[in-house]
């Protein structure tokens, strides 16, 4: 990462701080978390094309979408490949039967088992890919609760933390998937006051503060502060005090015992420029001689979209948030945003999008998200993404 952009993302962390605070209706920290069922009663268009988006559509129960490919090809799939037959962390074995939740359905999708050691949940051996229908290993060997569910849930926190015994910590949430308040902060003030108390609308925030709230999640990130529960470093970051949750537009991650997290690209000192062997972050970006003349590292993972999108040009200049080219819902009277024809608003037939985006970063076996460097002199090849939106079929027939 370049002095500039260094120095760009420092003076964004102050002026952040001073946009948080600026506002007291918006920092009320008192307020509580009251699910996106609740905000479904007055904000009724925004809720019904939420529940339509993968947002709301993370962790489900298996009678509600376990993927019919998935299911009908549970013992062997047609290329040969075993499906899942045991926990990753117990190994001990595991039927379809024993499934409590389907995690993901567009690009792979995964399967959760109980571990009894914790109480908590724990990752089957082997996860499904949408694309090629297959049956490929998986090998999280940490609890779900633990290590993915601060981005795959709202309002998560941890109830109590014990650095010499990771294993008996507790969490909680407010409710699966990434709800309405995971974006807008928690509602209870705003829904008591019948609306006259604002929540944070990212819409109507600065650019970098509402792409920030999009970063907690889409970013590859190391964690040494707090450990999961089979005492690794976890791949996400729990707000820093016990008993608090993560709320949009009033915290800024970022700053967030920055000496215990590992976070390429976005804090001082940990460029991505250079690799991180022995951890997450390994090979996470690409580092070649391509890159370091660009001056551009795509990802090589998934979820790293943030870390990409503060490279670009988009970014550095305040031109775009990340709201500007993706819905997490439609508004009354408009229609959700194609991210794929955006492009054309501004260039028009300039720049090909599957060019300048092209499939980089690997989220299953030759399967891959488009890269968000928006790099306009880009040519790498890329390979196969997941492009169908259609709501795939189920196994158990609604």
């Amino acid at each position: 990462m370049r002095t500039s952009n260094a120095l760009a993302i420092a003076a964004a962390v102050a002026a952040f701080a001073v946009g948080c605070t600026s506002d007291p209706k918006m920092s009320e920290s008192a307020a509580t978390f009251v699910g996106s069922e609740k905000c479904g009663g007055c904000h009724v268009d925004e809720y019904k094309t939420w529940k339509d988006t993968l947002h709301a559509k993370m962790i489900r129960t298996p009678r509600e979408a376990l993927l019919k490919d998935a299911g009908d090809n549970w013992a062997k799939d047609g290329k040969g490949n075993a499906g899942p037959t045991k926990g990753n962390i117990d190994g001990k074995a595991a039927a379809m039967t024993d499934v409590v939740y389907v995690v993901g359905s567009r690009w792979k999708q995964r399967y959760l088992v109980k571990n009894p050691a914790t109480g908590n949940l724990q990752f089957m051996d082997k996860q499904w890919n949408t694309v090629h229908r297959q049956w490929e290993p998986y090998g999280q060997k940490n609890d779900w609760e633990t290590q993915c569910a601060t981005c795959h849930a709202t309002g998560y926190r941890l109830t109590s933390y014990d650095p010499a015994n990771p294993a008996t910590q507790k969490v909680a949430m407010s409710e699966h998937n990434t709800g309405c308040e995971s974006c807008h902060g928690p509602g209870s003030a705003h829904a008591a006051n019948l609306g006259k108390r604002p929540m944070f609308n990212p819409a109507k925030a600065t650019k970098e503060q509402s792409s920030l709230v999009c970063g907690y999640c889409h970013v590859r990130k190391e964690n040494s502060n707090f450990k999961t529960a089979q005492n690794h470093p976890r791949e996400d970051q729990p707000h820093p005090v016990i008993g608090q949750s993560y709320k949009a537009g009033q915290d800024d991650w970022r700053t967030w015992y920055p000496d215990k997290m590992l976070i390429p690209g976005v804090l001082p000192g940990q460029p991505l420029s250079k690799n991180y062997p022995d951890t997450d972050l390994n090979n996470a970006f690409y580092t070649d001689e391509k890159a370091q003349k660009w001056g551009s590292h795509d990802a090589r993972k998934h979820h790293e979209e943030y870390q990409e999108y503060i490279q670009s040009a988009h970014y550095k200049n305040n031109l775009l948030s990340c709201s500007d080219c993706h819905s997490p819902h439609a508004l009354k009277g408009k229609a959700a945003i194609e991210p794929m024809k955006t492009c054309a608003g501004c260039h028009g037939t300039t720049y090909d999008p599957n060019k300048i985006m092209p499939g980089l970063a690997s989220t299953a076996a030759n399967l891959f998200v488009r890269s968000h460097t928006f790099n306009k002199n880009q040519d790498r090849p890329g390979g196969p993404t997941a492009t169908s939106k259609a709501e795939p079929a189920h196994y158990y027939a609604k």
